[in-house]
Formats: C-alpha cells, structure tokens, sequence
C-alpha cells in the first residue's frame, strides 16, 4: 500500500461516526478526501497529498502528532503540524491569530496543505450558500466579518515570500473573492 492510500485508511478510522461542523449531515471525512484529493489534482508530491488526508486526525481525533510520526515519518508529521492549531484551550482570536503568524513562516509545502484546506472549506461555504439562497455564517464560532478577518489573513500568509500566482493561490483568492465580496 502506498502512502497516500495508507493515510487514507488512517484517516477514515480516525474521523469515524464525525460529521462536519456547517453541515451535520456530511461526514467529517470527505473533508480530508477533498483535501488531499486537491492536492493531487495540482501535483504535489506523495508526502503533501497523504498530509492533506490526515490535516485535521491531530486537531479533531484521539490521535497525537507522535502517532503521526510512528505512522508515517516526520516529513508527515511536520505538514499535519504545521496544519493544526496547537492549543485548543485558547479562544478562537488567539488559535486564528497563531494560525495566521505560523503560517507566514512556513515552507511552501506545508502552506500547500493549510492552502487545500481553506479553499476546501470556501468552497463548500459557497456550495452551501448557493444551495440555499443566504450566506448564512450561524455554523460557524465567529460571523461573517471574523470569518473574512481570518480568511483574508491567511491568504496574506500563504502567499508571503512566496510566488502568488501559483493555481492553487490564484485558486483560493478566486473562492475568497466569491464568498466574502460575493
């Protein structure tokens, strides 16, 4: 079994019986599936598109970055890190505002999987927004203008130092563009 089909068996045990938090009739793990799968579409490598599957096992499930490693090496372990918020005891300015200055200074591999990530997420935002009429934020922590604050800012933060008119950047700025401006 290859890596990336490894981390996919890993992450569907790991996010078993979870749903997603906007739309509790969808599984939690075709989250990740779209994730990697994005990642795949724009051809990165192996160890980026595994990464993609297992983003949220260490923000989300029993499972540690230790785990990860033993797993999967510290290549994996070092992209799921960088995707995941250390310390869910702190608030949510505190957890996004870490997300945004980590993410700045980032190698470019890992910015690619916070990347699928957030355009993931966007996406089905919009979906959800087009399905039903209403850009509607009640799902979320924060509302509308905390979202944008978020959003807007990670962007900043992929693309610092690095080059902005990559597909899959122009890709997130296209669907940030269309659910916050929208």
């Amino acid at each position: 079994m290859n890596i990336k089909e490894k981390a996919k068996k890993f992450a569907i045990k790991a996010h078993k019986g979870q749903v997603r938090k906007n739309e509790k009739d969808k599984p939690m793990i075709i989250h990740p599936i779209s994730v990697a799968e994005l990642l795949e579409e724009y051809g990165y490598d192996d160890n980026v598109v595994a990464a993609g599957y297992l983003h949220d096992v260490v923000e989300d499930t029993k499972y540690t970055i230790e785990d990860i490693e033993k797993e999967f090496g510290k290549d994996i372990a070092s992209l799921v890190m960088g995707a995941s918020e250390p310390d869910k005891s702190l608030s949510w300015e505190e957890r996004k505002q870490h997300t945004i200055d980590e993410t700045k200074i980032l190698p470019l591999r890992n910015k690619l999987v916070i990347c699928a990530d957030k355009i993931n997420n966007l996406e089905d935002m919009m979906i959800k927004f087009e399905k039903y009429g209403t850009r509607d934020f009640s799902a979320f922590k924060r509302g509308e203008k905390e979202q944008k604050w978020y959003y807007t800012s990670v962007y900043k933060s992929l693309i610092y130092n690095e080059d902005e008119n990559l597909q899959i950047f122009k890709r997130l700025k296209n669907v940030l563009d269309i659910v916050f401006e929208g």
